[in-house]
């Protein structure tokens, strides 16, 4: 059972995907703009309802701890955006990814107007602005041109930032069902990282997809066994992340394996797999209309060769550490997540039902590792401009998770007393 800070912070990039998901039915399927709009807008409408009906749980009282806690987090809080709203007055237009493939593809689809929306995804444009990647961040800020009557800056720039609340709100509001103080905490360690801050004022596409895997997350570590709507939910979820980046099918494949080997039932696959249908079909419909990505050009028989190249495997072993201890990006977060899997791991469990989700964000980073080795490019650049945004997609969820572990004494509990 949720709780209603969850169900908001759920509702909000929900609504959000279903808005862009419309506009891109309309588009791919040619059916009237407003038949598209309200059929999304019904599902949901549905979701929405059959959350609000449930029993929700509420959090311990506070204590001197939490209250202590709050002051932190708020302050950290405000930090963050202002390091975020004074980096996009520097940088108005984004980060790289932004101006070349995000922002970029909004304003054409903007200016196309109805009917020329595959122009935007032509394979005459130059092959850096990806036009194989999913449209949802593309599409919603275009929608936001067209309810704002032009072009803008700002829109862009607070879907970065909203999403990026999103994320932190759905790590607190669901880490509190278990602890004020967990809540808190997880929330900190959340606005506190450089890279997961940068990643939102640089209006980059990976922001919103930690928000949706985050999302499918929070559903599965709250839900009740047995009840099919959070699968349902989480199932969405993992679909709205497919649907905004490449890397979010493989985020959907390992929460529905995690989802397959904690219940161990058909039905429970069935349930999220159903909860995921729209946004699949959406995909598959789109990957059909457009050039394949660049990786996939690639032999698979020269992508095994590189995967098994020692130069290869070198350098990425002598990058790697470095990235944990790079202090202006990751702070001491990287490292304390080493050191929890080194000493703090084995003394606590998972939450009832999330044993093989707890391994999620670790499948994810080693396919990852592993998709860099096989790719046709240089692997230190490649790693150099990618591991730390591949990281952010999985960083909430990685705080989640580990939030939500039972331990024989919550570290913490010797402060509060």
């Amino acid at each position: 059972m949720i709780s209603r800070g969850l169900e908001i912070a759920l509702l909000v990039p929900a609504f959000a995907a279903l808005l862009s998901a419309a506009a891109t039915a309309a588009w791919l399927w040619h059916v009237p703009p407003w038949l598209a709009d309200g059929a999304f807008l019904l599902l949901g409408l549905g979701l929405a309802l059959a959350s609000g009906l449930r029993a929700r749980r509420r959090a311990p009282a506070s204590d001197a701890l939490d209250r202590r806690l709050q002051i932190a987090f708020w302050a950290a809080s405000a930090v963050a955006l202002a390091s975020a709203v004074t980096h996009l007055f520097r940088f108005p237009h984004g980060g790289n990814d932004a101006w070349i493939i995000w922002n970029l593809r909004a304003r054409w689809l903007f200016r196309a107007g109805p009917g020329g929306e595959a122009s935007a995804f032509s394979p005459e444009i130059l092959f850096w602005s990806h036009t194989d990647y999913p449209p949802l961040l593309p599409q919603l800020i275009a929608r936001g041109y067209q309810i704002a009557g032009r072009e803008s800056q700002a829109i862009p720039a607070c879907l970065g930032l909203l999403f990026a609340a999103i994320s932190v709100a759905m790590v607190v509001a669901a880490l509190r069902q278990t602890d004020r103080s967990r809540g808190l905490l997880g929330g900190l360690a959340l606005v506190s990282t450089p890279a997961f801050v940068m990643a939102a004022a640089d209006q980059l596409a990976d922001v919103p997809l930690a928000a949706f895997v985050t999302g499918s997350v929070a559903l599965l570590v709250t839900r009740e066994r047995g009840d099919p709507v959070p699968l349902l939910a989480a199932g969405a979820f993992a679909g709205m992340a497919a649907w905004t980046k490449n890397e979010g099918a493989l985020h959907l494949a390992l929460i529905g394996l995690a989802v397959l080997l904690d219940e161990r039932r058909l039905r429970s696959v069935l349930f999220f797999v159903s909860g995921a249908l729209p946004f699949l079909a959406l995909l598959v419909t789109f990957k059909l209309q457009v050039p394949p990505n660049d990786l996939l050009q690639t032999s698979a028989s020269a992508a095994f060769h590189r995967l098994l190249d020692p130069g290869r495997w070198w350098t990425l072993l002598r990058l790697a550490p470095r990235r944990i201890v790079l202090l202006q990006v990751w702070g001491l977060h990287l490292v304390a997540v080493l050191a929890f899997v080194l000493f703090l791991r084995r003394r606590s469990r998972p939450c009832p039902g999330c044993g093989w989700l707890s391994w999620m964000p670790a499948a994810a980073v080693l396919a990852d590792l592993a998709i860099l080795l096989g790719q046709p490019h240089d692997v230190a650049y490649m790693f150099r401009v990618t591991i730390d945004r591949l990281l952010v997609q999985i960083w909430p969820s990685i705080l989640l998770l580990v939030g939500t572990r039972s331990f024989a004494r919550w570290p913490l509990e010797a402060t509060a007393r």
